[in-house]
C-alpha cells in the first residue's frame, strides 16, 4: 500500500546522499540469496531506523515489501511504502529507502545465473568506488 506520492529526488542528489552515507557508520542489513528455475530473489532485512541508497539497475523486474513500512525516493516518485507492496524498477532506478520499521525488500530478477557476483554484473550498473 502506497499513502503518499511525492515529487521525485534529482539522480545528482541520490548520489551525493550515497556518498555522505559512505562516510557514517554501516547499518548491519541481512541478505538472502534465493534461486528457482530461471529466477534469482534477493532479500534485503532492514532494521528500523536504517537510510541506504540502492545500487543502480540495468534491468526492468519487480520488487516488493514484504514487511515493515519505509520512504523511498527516485528520480521518477516519492512514496511512503507499507508491507505487503509490489512495484517495478525501470532501468537506471537508483533510490533512498528510509526504514521506519524493520523491513524486508526482495527483488526479483529472471536469470539461469547462480553465481551471485556473476548476476550483480549482468544487472546493476557499474559504480565508481
Amino acid at each position: 500500500m502506497i499513502k503518499e506520492h511525492g515529487a521525485p529526488a534529482k539522480q545528482s542528489d541520490i548520489f551525493r546522499l550515497q556518498e555522505m552515507i559512505k562516510e557514517m557508520p554501516q547499518a548491519e542489513c541481512a541478505v538472502r540469496h534465493h534461486f528457482s528455475d530461471g529466477m534469482y530473489a534477493r532479500e534485503l532485512f532492514m532494521p528500523q531506523g536504517t537510510c541506504l541508497v540502492g545500487a543502480m539497475h540495468k534491468t526492468r523486474h519487480f520488487y516488493s515489501v514484504v514487511s515493515g513500512s519505509c520512504s523511498v525516493v527516485s528520480v521518477h516518485e516519492r512514496e511512503e511504502i507499507q508491507a505487503p507492496f509490489l512495484g517495478e524498477t525501470l532501468p537506471e532506478t537508483k533510490r533512498v529507502i528510509y526504514a521506519h520499521t524493520d523491513c524486508i525488500w526482495i527483488t526479483y530478477h529472471p536469470t539461469d545465473l547462480t553465481d551471485v557476483e556473476e548476476i550483480e554484473k549482468a544487472i546493476l550498473e557499474p559504480e565508481g568506488n
